[in-house]
């Protein structure tokens, strides 16, 4: 019994050891994330407000931050009809 609990400690270590596993390799896709870059002379403020008209048109969390009104109307279908 103890050299089959033996042999089996020793194949689940095996194959815990998985060869395929580099850190080289990257899992990620190969398009790299873009990053929005504001156009000049509009403050992160303003894009901020643009932004989370976009997403909650109607007004519906309008006495939260911009930030949250862009997550809050994400929520909601981005307060398109939803």
């Amino acid at each position: 019994m103890r050299t089959l609990l033996a042999i089996v400690i020793f194949l689940g270590g095996i194959f815990a050891l998985n060869p395929t596993a580099d850190a080289r390799k990257s899992k990620r896709g190969a398009n790299p994330m873009y990053y929005y870059a504001a156009p000049q002379g509009i403050s992160p403020r303003e894009v901020c407000e643009q932004r989370a008209f976009a997403e909650d048109p109607a007004g519906r969390y309008a006495g939260y931050p911009c930030w949250a009104r862009e997550t809050f109307g994400r929520g909601s279908s981005g307060g398109r009809g939803g």
